[in-house]
């Protein structure tokens, strides 16, 4: 039995759409038994370059390689700083040696969930949400940000711009990698998303708070749930979500 002393459970899934040959996503969910942490990532490989799926293979895999050389107890900021930057590297180097014009290349939204927080990291435009009730505020808001380019919504408002998926941050195409990170407390009863732009490109946040906030909610259910609704909507590029919540929440539903 895979026994994990995060207090998590957590779901993940990726679609290829209705219209793309291959799929350039790929997430991972690493929950070492006996670990006190559960490692979560999505990557999405960058539309329009080469081989993007391959960039994103590169990142889950070093994440991965990385997480199993380090005792989760140690898992920190600097920790997946220095993960995602090697991973970044790799993709790197693998565009230089290969002399490619358009760098292979992916977005990146990875957490970390431990007891008592969740640390996040993210570039592009893969998200991070995090559902929540409490006063004063909206239940669902958005842990990361999107990288674009100054103008980007102007340019998307006139049509000057054909391409939604155009970001001015990723790994691998660019020596030094330009990362954000923060840190959250986690509290018992929120739920968490780590999605690819697939799942939000045509679905409102109302849609997403309903599936996150329902009375028979689990993560898988969540998932699932959240993978229809986006090609019910006519989405077309690849998706992939990872749904989390505490463990605990599924005995008190």
């Amino acid at each position: 039995m895979n026994i994990n002393f995060a207090g998590l459970e957590i779901a993940g899934e990726s679609n290829a759409g209705p219209v793309r040959h291959h799929n350039e996503d790929n997430f991972l969910i690493y929950a070492p038994p006996g670990g006190s942490a559960v490692l979560a990532a999505v990557a999405d490989g960058i539309g329009g370059h080469s081989r993007g799926e391959v960039a994103s293979y590169i990142c889950c895999r070093e994440l991965l390689a990385a997480a199993r050389e380090v005792d989760s107890s140690r898992w920190d900021a600097g920790f997946l700083r220095s993960a995602l930057t090697y991973a970044n590297d790799r993709i790197f180097d693998f565009n230089f040696n290969g002399r490619r014009v358009k760098p292979m290349g992916c977005t990146v939204a990875a957490a970390i969930f431990t007891l008592r927080e969740v640390i996040c990291a993210y570039a592009g435009d893969s998200r991070i949400y995090e559902f929540y009730r409490t006063a004063g505020r909206k239940p669902l808001r958005q842990l990361s940000v999107d990288h674009r380019p100054e103008g980007y919504d102007e340019m998307r408002k006139t049509g000057r711009l054909q391409h939604t998926s155009f970001v001015s941050r990723s790994l691998g195409t660019a020596k030094y990698l330009n990362l954000d990170m923060q840190t959250v407390a986690r509290m018992p009863e929120a739920r968490y998303i780590l999605c690819s732009d697939g799942l939000y490109n045509r679905q409102p946040e109302q849609l997403l708070s309903g599936v996150l906030g329902g009375d028979d909610f689990s993560p898988r259910k969540a998932v699932n749930r959240l993978i229809r609704g986006a090609l019910l909507a006519g989405e077309k590029d690849n998706i992939t979500i990872i749904c989390a919540a505490s463990a605990a929440l599924k005995k008190e539903i």
